[in-house]
């Protein structure tokens, strides 16, 4: 989820039409490492051997569709588009079945943390062999802070991941209409009794003033960015190829003990995407609710992100790798 960019060193991209064996086609895809100074476990995307009935039937091929040279200049955001997308889709879909099915309220809670958690995980094995699976504007724009991302993919990444969010919203408001329509009889409301706007963003619970509630999105997302770099550090114990795993069982610790006062956004994508199609829904309610309250999950991950980084990088410090001869 939080990974960064080479420092002086691109890994470069092939694609032939035979192996050395001269049977099946193959195609060396990309293998975007994200790296800070040091080196860190980051999956790779793997090659893949494609079919020899491809020699018979090339139209199976990905790289004979339509647009290919488009699509492959802009893969980054693409997956960090898809994987922004997946991520809301479980994270939103979750909170939307728990909402409408109340045959399990006692455990509803567990069941979203672990929603979240589990779908990020998803989420970041389709990205981040490609994308460094940021999914997060806080990540990326934190990462660039620091000198692990290239500033001149983030104006991209975040609108990928902006736009990503919001389509996920207005999926997710397809499949469960009828379920809407059903639990408030066709009367959208943001709160009460019958209120839905919980289901799409966060909102801080009652009696939670701004000033805490930002600071838990503060701290929050400062822990999930340190711990992000601490498991990814193979100074350390690194979660070597199980990253997508290991972040979404963070995800879930931070929802499941700490994140419950404001809904823990620690992602301004995942809130500030679905609140903006959620207008559709409610009007204005979404901005304007709790005093304006949409700043802090919008604005407060960033300071958080670039607080983890600091705290790691200047307090953590284990002894360098010794450089390969």
């Amino acid at each position: 989820m939080s990974s960064a960019e080479p420092h002086g060193r691109a890994d470069q991209y092939y694609a032939t039409s035979e192996r050395p064996d001269g049977n099946a086609r193959y195609h060396e895809h990309p293998k975007v490492v994200m790296l800070p100074e040091h080196e860190i476990a980051i999956p790779q995307a793997a090659d893949y051997e494609l079919p020899e009935v491809l020699a018979i039937h090339p139209m199976y091929d990905p790289t004979n569709w339509p647009l290919y040279n488009i699509r492959y200049r802009f893969r980054d955001y693409f997956a960090e588009f898809w994987g922004t997308f997946i991520l809301i889709f479980f994270g939103d879909g979750v909170v939307a079945t728990v909402t409408f099915n109340t045959s399990n309220a006692a455990s509803s809670y567990l069941a979203i943390t672990f929603g979240w958690g589990i779908g990020l995980a998803m989420a970041l094995y389709c990205c981040m062999g490609i994308s460094g699976g940021h999914l997060n504007p806080a990540v990326t724009f934190s990462n660039a802070l620091f000198g692990k991302f290239s500033w001149h993919k983030v104006p991209g990444y975040m609108f990928s991941q902006f736009l990503g969010a919001f389509a996920a919203a207005a999926t997710l408001y397809g499949i469960f209409k009828d379920q809407f329509d059903v639990f408030d009889g066709g009367n959208r409301q943001l709160m009460g009794p019958q209120g839905t706007g919980g289901i799409w963003c966060t909102y801080a619970k009652p009696g939670n003033g701004k000033f805490f509630s930002a600071f838990s999105e503060i701290v929050n997302t400062a822990i999930l960015l340190f711990i992000i770099f601490s498991i990814g550090d193979d100074r350390l114990t690194p979660a070597k190829h199980h990253l997508p795993i290991a972040i979404g069982l963070l995800v879930f610790a931070i929802g499941t003990c700490t994140g419950w006062v404001t809904g823990y956004a620690i992602n301004p994508a995942r809130d500030f995407g679905p609140r903006v199609f959620s207008t559709i829904l409610y009007g204005s309610d979404p901005f304007t609710h709790g005093g304006h309250y949409f700043w802090v999950p919008l604005t407060m991950p960033f300071v958080g992100a670039c607080l983890g980084i600091f705290v790691y990088q200047f307090f953590i410090l284990p002894e360098p790798k010794p450089k390969k001869e």
